[in-house]
């Protein structure tokens, strides 16, 4: 049986195998890809929970090497974001009012530093098996999705970070997941201000290319 020490090893050795992802060479990427979003506020907390409906979103990246450690990142998504109520919460607030779903279109932009640890010092930089994390800031817009009226319309700034894994199979092409957290500046999307600021989680998976 192998020793957790050998297997260690042998996964870095394969994880640094050379295709040529975005690096020196090629300093640009373009990424498309799909996802779910979860929602964490006043009215609930679905992160991680498969029985939520499924609120989906489209994205799009763009970023540019600036460095063996750093890209800069554009990213822009666009989708449903809300959350349903479950059949154990109470149907109205202790002030009387209704508790009612959550559901919005959220599009975004997000600027973005990401650290890559296939770096040349963690992995080779040109490594097939690249995990980063990032963080940044970003500007969102919400709006009536046309079979609901409960989102709170208007701007909203938030907090960004996250990490994600991508997989260089072809010399330039790439496939990757990314899982992401948006914290928005502000309590009043859902029209409750009971508690800390609302919140979103992404999951998606991209195709992507180097040039």
């Amino acid at each position: 049986m192998i020793s957790p020490k050998n297997f260690v090893l042998a996964l870095l050795i394969f994880a640094s195998a050379t295709v040529y992802g975005q690096s020196r060479t090629y300093k640009n990427q373009i990424a498309v890809g799909f996802g779910q979003g979860a929602y964490n506020g006043d009215l609930g907390n679905s992160w991680f929970k498969p029985r939520e409906e499924f609120y989906g979103f489209l994205s799009l990246n763009y970023s540019r090497y600036a460095g063996k450690s750093f890209d800069a990142m554009l990213t822009l998504t666009s989708g449903d974001y809300g959350h349903c109520r479950d059949e154990m919460d109470p149907l109205y607030w202790s002030d009387g009012r209704p508790v009612l779903n959550m559901l919005s279109r959220l599009t975004s932009g997000v600027i973005a530093l990401r650290y890559k640890f296939a770096n040349g010092y963690l992995l080779h930089e040109d490594a097939r098996f690249a995990p980063y994390v990032y963080a940044g800031i970003g500007f969102n817009n919400a709006r009536n999705n046309w079979r609901s009226t409960r989102v709170n319309v208007g701007n909203y700034a938030s907090l960004n970070a996250g990490a994600g894994l991508r997989y260089n199979f072809l010399k330039r092409y790439n496939v990757g997941y990314n899982l992401g957290f948006n914290e928005l500046l502000s309590d009043e999307i859902d029209f409750r201000s009971d508690g800390g600021n609302d919140m979103q989680m992404q999951q998606s998976l991209s195709v992507g290319i180097s040039f």
